[in-house]
C-alpha cells in the first residue's frame, strides 16, 4: 500500500520533463517553418525580375525590328509607299506597339509630336543608344532622326521635309558609319544636291551642319 505515493511522486517528475521535450520539440517544429518560409521568400524574389532583366527583355523585342544600315528614305518610298512591296515590312519593319507608345510618351504624348511610322536602326557602335526615324504624314511630310538614352531624348535632328506646292523637297540617307546625308531633291527631274552632312556619335550627340 505505500508504493502508491512512490508512484506519484515519479509521475510528477516525469510531467515536467515530458512538458519539456514537447516545448522543445514544438519550438524546433516553429523553427524550420520559419526557416521554409524565409526559402520560399528567397525563391520568389529570385523569380522578380530586376530592372537590368527586364531591360534586356525589352531590348531583345527592339532588337527583332531593328533596321540594318543604310537607310535611304527614297528607297523605303519606293518600296512601300509607290510599289506597296510585299517585302515593306521585311525590309523596313516598324516598331512594336508597346515601343511606339514609349517612345510616343518620351516625345510628349501629344497628337502633333506622334509620328505616323517609327522606324528603329541597329547602330554600327555598341553602346545603348537608340537610334529611330520619325515620319510624319499629313498635307505635309516630315522626318526627323532623334537618338535615345535610358528613355530621354540626347539629340534630335530635321532630316527631311515635303510640301507638294514646293520645286523641291528634303530627303536624307542614314549610312552605315552613322553619317546623315540630307539632299535637296527636284520634284520634276529628281535631281538631288547635297545640302546637310551629320554623324551621329557613340554617346548620341548628333554633330554637323
Amino acid at each position: 500500500m505505500k508504493a502508491k505515493p512512490l508512484k506519484i511522486k515519479m509521475m510528477h517528475k516525469l510531467i515536467p520533463a515530458y512538458l519539456f521535450s514537447m516545448i522543445f520539440i514544438s519550438c524546433q517544429e516553429h523553427s524550420k517553418s520559419g526557416e521554409r518560409q524565409e526559402a520560399a521568400n528567397v525563391a520568389t524574389i529570385a523569380k522578380i525580375p530586376s530592372p537590368e532583366t527586364e531591360s534586356v527583355s525589352k531590348d531583345s523585342v527592339r532588337s527583332k525590328n531593328l533596321i540594318s544600315l543604310p537607310f535611304d528614305f527614297e528607297k523605303y518610298t519606293a518600296v512601300c509607299l509607290q510599289q506597296s512591296s510585299a517585302d515593306c515590312e521585311k525590309i523596313y519593319p516598324k516598331l512594336d506597339e508597346t515601343n511606339f507608345k514609349r517612345i510616343t510618351q518620351i516625345l510628349g504624348n501629344k497628337s502633333e509630336d506622334i509620328p505616323t511610322n517609327i522606324f528603329q536602326i541597329q547602330p554600327s557602335f555598341t553602346v545603348n543608344t537608340e537610334i529611330y526615324i520619325l515620319d510624319f504624314e499629313g498635307d505635309s511630310t516630315f522626318q526627323e532622326i532623334i537618338t535615345v538614352s535610358h528613355n530621354k531624348i540626347i539629340s534630335r535632328k530635321s532630316v527631311g521635309h515635303s510640301m507638294p506646292e514646293d520645286k523641291t523637297y528634303k530627303s536624307f540617307v542614314l549610312e552605315k558609319d552613322m553619317t546623315i546625308n540630307v539632299y535637296e531633291i527636284d520634284f520634276e527631274n529628281l535631281k538631288k544636291k547635297l545640302k546637310e552632312k551629320y554623324t551621329i556619335l557613340a554617346s548620341g550627340e548628333i554633330s554637323g551642319s
